[in-house]
């Protein structure tokens, strides 16, 4: 049996809707069965800012980026490397998968470096140590991420798609699948654009097609494909077993990012 990587960014619906969570872990359970190893890269802010709130800790944003102080950071690894990393875990183990939950400070997986200090403790990646999760794939195990990471002596909060690209990368995955809460990419029509290159998202970002959150997806998925990965998908959690049909049954959908 042919055995592959697959770096999934897992976010969005698929992780916060009953129906689709248990069809996502089916979607993996089935997957490993078929020789795709498989490695979870999770978010996690509309849980960090429920907890903040709660904390009666305001929340601020610069450009999509949350700010990020230091009892701001407590609360993200809190929230991102125990309760949701262990509630995917805990999804996965219901439907037979052997997942294990790790952060990225764990074994040195993600290594960072402060982006800007307007913005506190958000991080810029600077390397990626793939080893812990080549062990854990080797021992059959599926490593769920949550994408913090070290710098230096301090934890470092990092957005979740560019987590899993820089994963997907140095994993030189067989795919790199971005699991959102739209179809794909869409044109200035809204219709679904199934597939682009990078001269291609240079003139959709200039247009001012491709914006916000989508722009840090699209990164991800070029950063991934130029650091070793083979494909790039952005998908749409929204629809049932959606990672599964395009790995498994090579049905048409979302957006594929070419190298």
């Amino acid at each position: 049996m042919q055995q592959t990587k697959t770096v999934i960014k897992y976010g969005g619906h698929a992780m916060t809707h009953e129906d689709l969570a248990k069809a996502f872990a089916d979607d993996i359970g089935h997957l490993e069965k078929t020789g795709v190893h498989c490695v979870i890269v999770h978010g996690g802010g509309p849980q960090i800012t429920s907890l903040l709130e709660r904390l009666s800790i305001e929340s601020h944003f610069v450009k999509g980026l949350r700010v990020t102080d230091a009892k701001t950071m407590e609360a993200v690894e809190m929230v991102l490397a125990g309760q949701v990393n262990k509630e995917v875990v805990a999804l996965l183990r219901r439907h037979a998968v052997n997942a294990v939950g790790i952060s990225g400070r764990d074994g040195g997986l993600l290594r960072a470096r402060q982006k800007d200090p307007l913005l506190g403790f958000v991080g810029t990646i600077t390397g990626v140590n793939p080893e812990v999760l080549t062990c854990l794939i080797g021992g059959g195990f599926v490593p769920v991420v949550a994408p913090v990471a070290s710098g230096g002596d301090v934890c470092l909060n990092v957005n979740a798609d560019t987590a899993a690209g820089a994963i997907a990368g140095a994993l030189n995955a067989e795919h790199f699948v971005l699991i959102s809460d739209v179809p794909g990419v869409l044109d200035a029509e809204k219709k679904l654009i199934p597939k682009l290159n990078g001269a291609d998202i240079r003139h959709l970002m200039e247009k001012e097609v491709i914006t916000g959150g989508m722009i840090p997806k699209v990164e991800a998925c070029q950063n991934a494909l130029a650091a070793g990965a083979k494909r790039a998908l952005i998908l749409d959690g929204r629809a049932p077993s959606s990672l599964r049909r395009f790995l498994h049954d090579n049905e048409p959908l979302g957006t594929i990012i070419a190298p």
